[in-house]
């Protein structure tokens, strides 16, 4: 079995990540492009971890500085995310096995449809989302766009063209794309901290925020022992 030397972990907000450089060992720091890279060993591995930031653009730049200056190996995003269609409930944890970005359309395209890598749904690499689900994660389409998904017409909006997500965030498609071309494995544990609200987001984000974090570490123990 593969042993990934050298890991990419991505959280957009600083509560996403500080749980895991935190368990980080001989730490060293660099900001690039405004992101600071913590740099550092779990659990005998060499990890990578960044802030991103939050949407599409900062998630794309993030990843693409961790392979291509870093040279990770593999990439773990973590984080919160919305749910959609009724499915999930507060701090359930979603490991999706595709992904979507709800905000992109061509002309004589399918809605969703990615240039150059010619997909509408982008999938993550199996071995990495079975360790981040465990026996509890939930599988399902996650929607990415560059919107906090509040309001009943924008959720319907999604589902009335993706009829199969479960859930929304505002990065992991764009991650899964850069990995996608790059060729590098990929996957996302992400926890529900909300059905849209913006009350129930900052109600639930950090116990949310610690639970993606607790996957993100227990996956990593088993995929480099």
């Amino acid at each position: 079995m593969e042993t990934y030397k050298r890991i990419g972990i991505i959280g957009a907000m600083d509560a996403e990540i500080e749980g895991i450089t935190a368990a980080m060992t001989d730490k060293r720091e660099e900001n690039i492009g405004g992101s600071s890279f913590v740099s550092g060993r779990l659990y005998g591995a060499e990890a990578v971890c960044v802030q991103s930031g939050i949407g599409k653009v900062n998630a794309a730049f993030a990843a693409c500085t961790l392979i291509y200056r870093y040279g990770v190996q593999a990439v773990l995003m973590t984080g919160v995310a919305g749910a959609l269609g009724g499915r999930l409930k507060h701090l359930d944890l979603v490991v999706p096995d595709g992904f979507i970005q709800h905000d992109v359309t061509m002309i004589g395209a399918d809605d969703g449809f990615i240039d150059i890598v010619g997909k509408v749904v982008l999938r993550p690499d199996k071995r990495l989302a079975d360790a981040l689900a465990g026996s509890d994660g939930i599988r399902g389409i996650m929607a990415t766009g560059e919107q906090f998904i509040e309001k009943e017409e924008q959720k319907k909006a999604i589902l009335s063209r993706f009829p199969e997500v479960i859930a929304a965030d505002m990065e992991c498609a764009a991650v899964m794309q850069v990995c996608e071309r790059s060729g590098i494995p990929a996957a996302c544990a992400k926890v529900i901290s909300d059905g849209g609200s913006e009350g129930e987001y900052y109600e639930f984000k950090t116990k949310a925020a610690d639970k993606a974090v607790a996957a993100v570490l227990g996956a990593i123990k088993k995929l480099c022992r």
